[in-house]
């Protein structure tokens, strides 16, 4: 099966600067060094155009893989997980790495399910056995030993590396790049006007709003509207669960929880909210929290002063047509 896969794959990733993170050239100059005791060539795949990705030349890279699609937002999990897979059933890489941010984190693993392969997180070092294989290097047992993990069987073989974990060394040589593009991955209407709500109500950021109305899963998409309006009417700021970002309906920059922002506004309003402890942990603080859910038994309701169960949208229903009356 390896014959047919050739090649050290990097994802880059890019911060919503479009300028690239620094684990992007750290794990680059990571894959030039294994691609010396390889013999296979460097590549680099970015799910973003930048005009920055050019100074990846300068680490090592051989080829530039750049993936031009419609994107619903910039933290766009669904979409980055089609594309991501394409670019590696394309290229083929025996070896891929992710950088262990918060999208690779939730990137990987879903292109590695996707992919029918294995992954191995948070690797400190790499080395290469007697074989060829990637030996993936990361702490176990509470840091007390290292394991030592290879994917035996599948191809490519994948991991994820936290920050500042390689060195970075610059190289000057040169570099070409190759546009790839898959099947366009076009917006819903829903999501246009999420985002056009998000981006031109959103000067407070969530961190700062004083009323802030969050979304999660158990909320129907077709609903975001609503909670728009809901929002412009109260003078609030629209935040989301992990859920709802991983699905594409929000940016990443509105998430609550222990992977997104921590908060504690005046008024916490949680729409179709179960209420994970990851997610609570991001706003438990709040001066007063308002869930609604149809589930009693959702651990939103443990911290919140009011509580509704009961249909989202018909509760949004009632809200908006409570606050045009007044």
């Amino acid at each position: 099966m390896s014959g047919s896969y050739h090649g050290i794959m990097v994802f880059c990733e890019l911060d919503e600067d479009l300028k690239l993170k620094k684990v992007s050239f750290e794990l680059l100059s990571k894959a030039v060094e294994l691609s010396k005791i390889t013999g296979e060539k460097v590549i680099c795949a970015s799910l973003i155009f930048s005009e920055n990705l050019s100074s990846l030349a300068k680490y090592g890279a051989g080829e530039i893989v750049v993936v031009k699609r419609a994107r619903k937002c910039f933290f766009d999990i669904e979409g980055d997980t089609d594309a991501g897979s394409q670019v590696i059933e394309k290229y083929k890489p025996s070896k891929v790495l992710f950088g262990a941010t918060d999208l690779g984190r939730v990137l990987a693993p879903k292109i590695a399910a996707r992919l029918h392969c294995g992954i191995t997180a948070d690797c400190t070092e790499f080395s290469i056995n007697d074989n060829g294989k990637l030996v993936q290097i990361r702490p176990a047992l509470g840091g007390n030993i290292l394991a030592h993990i290879v994917s035996p069987q599948t191809y490519p073989q994948m991991a994820t590396v936290r920050s500042s974990v390689f060195k970075t060394i610059k190289n000057e040589v040169p570099f070409e790049v190759t546009d790839f593009i898959p099947e366009n991955i076009e917006l819903s209407r829903v999501d246009e006007i999420a985002r056009e709500k998000i981006e031109t109500a959103g000067e407070t950021k969530i961190e700062d709003a004083l009323k802030v109305i969050s979304v999660g899963i158990g909320l129907r998409k077709k609903a975001l509207p609503k909670v728009m309006k809901l929002a412009d009417m109260l003078g609030a700021s629209v935040a989301c669960s992990r859920k709802v970002v991983e699905a594409g309906w929000l940016s990443h920059s509105v998430q609550v929880g222990q992977s997104g922002k921590t908060i504690s506004p005046d008024l916490y309003i949680a729409l179709g909210i179960s209420g994970a402890s990851q997610h609570l942990a991001g706003m438990k603080t709040s001066a007063e929290i308002i869930a609604v859910n149809n589930d009693p038994k959702a651990d939103i309701f443990s911290v919140a002063h009011k509580g509704f169960v009961m249909d989202v949208e018909k509760w949004l229903d009632a809200m908006i047509l409570k606050r045009e009356k007044e």
